[in-house]
């Protein structure tokens, strides 16, 4: 076997076994998230965009637009809702006038910060269950593979065709 079919191969194995644990450790996620979402009146893809301007700390529309893989006239109005609802709030680029940068509100922050939180918990609920000693070597692999991830470049690895795992 060539390096090209072992390293598409593991990434097809890797993607099987992340699908299958995200799916049993997101099992019991749902019915949480959509109470937030309910709660706070918010679709996917407004907490899509909140997610964007979270990562990048002030985004334009047509940055949120990219990355969400929405029209820039669908994004505007999305984005129109959330600063409305106070989510989000525009300014001006320092460096063009002409540009307004989408930023989180401190009630975004929080919104960001809650669901990140209640999706932890469901997590380390569900991998509560597990056995003690599979629970410690669970975490020594997750503390290991942060801590790689943490010091690897970043790569642009979904536009090698080689490594892109087959769903």
């Amino acid at each position: 076997m060539n390096n090209t079919q072992h390293t598409s191969q593991r990434a097809d194995e890797l993607s099987i076994s992340l699908s299958q644990f995200i799916a049993e450790v997101m099992r019991y996620d749902s019915d949480e998230m959509l109470r937030l979402l309910k709660r706070e009146d918010l679709s996917m893809p407004r907490v899509g965009a909140l997610n964007v301007v979270a990562r990048r700390g002030a985004v334009s529309i047509s940055d949120i637009s990219v990355c969400l893989g929405l029209s820039l006239a669908n994004t505007s109005m999305l984005v129109d809702k959330l600063v409305c609802t106070e989510f989000v709030t525009r300014v001006e680029d320092a460096s063009d006038r002409r540009q307004k940068l989408i930023r989180l509100t401190e009630k975004g922050r929080m919104f960001v910060s809650e669901v990140q939180t209640t999706r932890v918990n469901q997590v380390v609920q569900r991998m509560l269950l597990l056995p003690p000693e599979l629970l410690d070597r669970t975490i020594a692999v997750l503390a290991d593979v942060t801590t790689q991830l943490a010091d690897s470049p970043e790569r642009d690895v979904a536009s090698r065709s080689d490594i892109v795992p087959r769903l």
